[in-house]
């Protein structure tokens, strides 16, 4: 069965193959220009043209740079409706485009697109609304995590969301979700009762569990964005009126008392044992350096702690990355809720502001072995691979995901369900180690970056191999920080890939999604062997 429709909305009725555009002969010249003069001539307070406020804020306000990319025109409906209908006109002229959420992917053309095109902006869809009885709220995919919190701390709640205020709530969800809240409730998009949205013909639908939509719901938790344009995630709430957490600084573990290896001892312990003993617990693990001022360019090891609760002294899961176990430079683990931590964590990524950024992700099994391996191997090369780039610094986040995390995504009892998510982790202990770049705003610098990305893999692997550890590599890649390239379906089970590919046939024969939207996780094209 497809999805077909009859669109209507006042003052235009479309049909499944028939439209009627006045003035078409008085619209510019390529296809993405004639979709702007005719969306401006319909919606001129929603359509943006270049070298307007709007246009500006939505073209350059990204998490990296290498995303102000300048669209044609930039255009921001409020209601599904004028979004379905825009899908409609955009098919109509053929024109490219792209859909932007909170704008933190960093891949160029995920999220933005050239003046070839039309960016879709979900900056109108800011809607956040508590169910009557409490248990869910209504978030739109212009808000970040910043503002839902904002928005639950009056009511002591909170959903399955960032773990950082600034990212965005789309891109998030439909790529799986890490969130602090995960080793006890799994991933986001395991805690999401309904996804509204547009379909390629332009239908406004609302996929839940169990309506008819229910393989679509299937879909869009972890399956990316070749299905829907999401307008509306109904995300479950839980009680959580305060948290405890800080943001922890070791130093440099050169000439202290601990070593990088003690480091490494308790990020493991953690993964085995310190989230599945209290699930409240949650860690993100960092290791910087840099060529620049603002950093050192020795290694600097920090641990961002979490407890899910009011609490006043360290927790037994967290107590390896305190003294006596580290050394510690600054600390001040303490209770807040979660848009107070949103608040004051978000000034610190203003030292970011107009570069570019880059992820890359490398999944291990949890071993101390392996880890040391590509901690090691990726700090020996950074400097050497990147010393034509002006300006840069890295971090290596080598984030502990335990069997519990996995159990609870895969548990029925209101959180994930019983057919599982298209991700189809295997229930084990990982470390996701995340190399994230941030670098001068130079689109020279992409190739270097990425040559010394590549390079850097393929001398962890083959560090890896010598040392009898490759096993210890993990095929499933985290879509949110996998970088372009990466294989990340080859780390799903081929069935889920099969299905992913059979649901968005189902929803986008014309492949609107896959030919005319730029960028994205698209799972259309992907080769799916019997060696897979």
């Amino acid at each position: 069965m497809r999805y077909t429709t009859l669109l209507a909305v006042p003052g235009h009725i479309f049909l499944a193959s028939c439209y009627h555009f006045e003035s078409q002969g008085k619209l510019g010249v390529t296809p993405a220009q004639q979709a702007c003069d005719y969306l401006h001539s319909q919606f001129p307070n929603a359509t943006h043209l270049p070298n307007t406020t709007f246009y500006n804020i939505d073209n350059t306000d990204f998490w990296s740079q290498a995303s102000a990319l300048g669209p044609a025109c930039d255009f921001a409906p409020s209601c599904a409706e004028d979004l379905g209908w825009t899908v409609k006109v955009l098919k109509h002229f053929n024109s490219p485009f792209a859909m932007r959420g909170g704008g933190h992917m960093p891949i160029e053309g995920f999220n933005n697109i050239n003046a070839s095109g039309v960016l879709l902006s979900s900056s109108g869809f800011k809607q956040l609304h508590l169910e009557p009885d409490g248990q869910s709220l209504h978030v739109g995919p212009g808000n970040h995590w910043v503002d839902v919190y904002r928005f639950l701390e009056p009511f002591g709640k909170v959903v399955v969301g960032g773990r950082l205020g600034v990212v965005g709530v789309p891109g998030f969800v439909t790529g799986g979700g890490i969130s602090f809240f995960s080793w006890q409730h799994g991933w986001s998009s395991n805690n999401i009762k309904s996804f509204t949205g547009v379909l390629a013909n332009g239908e406004v639908v609302t996929a839940t569990p169990d309506n008819r939509f229910a393989d679509l719901f299937w879909a869009l938790r972890g399956g990316g964005n070749s299905f829907m344009l999401v307008t509306d995630i109904e995300m479950t709430t839980y009680e959580a009126p305060v948290v405890t957490l800080d943001i922890t600084a070791h130093g440099t573990l050169e000439n202290g008392t601990a070593s990088a290896g003690d480091y490494i001892d308790a990020l493991y312990d953690f993964a085995i044992h310190g989230s599945a003993d209290d699930a409240k617990a949650s860690i993100i693990p960092l290791i910087n350096t840099s060529n620049t001022e603002l950093f050192s360019s020795e290694l600097s090891y920090t641990t961002y702690r979490f407890y899910d609760g009011n609490v006043s002294s360290t927790p037994k899961a967290l107590e390896n990355f305190t003294t006596p176990n580290l050394p510690v430079v600054s600390d001040s683990f303490s209770p807040k809720t979660m848009y107070g931590w949103s608040e004051e964590t978000g000034p610190q990524f203003s030292a970011t502001e107009g570069l570019r950024q880059r992820f890359y992700i490398i999944p291990l099994y949890a071993s101390k072995e392996a880890l040391t391996i590509v901690i090691r191997t990726y700090f020996d090369l950074v400097f050497d691979g990147l010393a034509n780039v002006e300006t840069w610094f890295t971090g290596l986040s080598p984030i502990p995901v335990s069997e519990r995390f996995i159990n609870a995504s895969h548990s029925p009892n209101g959180h994930g369900l019983p057919d599982g998510d298209p991700m189809g982790a295997e229930v084990s202990s990982y470390f996701r180690v995340e190399f994230a770049l941030s670098y001068n705003d130079d689109a020279a610098n992409e190739h270097i970056i990425t040559s010394f990305l590549e390079r850097a893999e393929s001398a962890i692997m083959g560090n890896l191999t010598e040392a009898g550890l490759i096993d210890q590599v993990s095929k499933f890649l985290y879509l949110n920080d996998a970088d372009k390239g990466q294989d990340v379906w080859g780390g799903y089970p081929k069935e889920n890939v099969r299905k992913l590919q059979q649901i968005r046939e189902k929803c986008d024969p014309q492949r609107v999604f896959t030919d005319l939207m730029s960028g994205g996780w698209t799972v259309a094209n992907y080769v799916v062997t019997d060696d897979y």
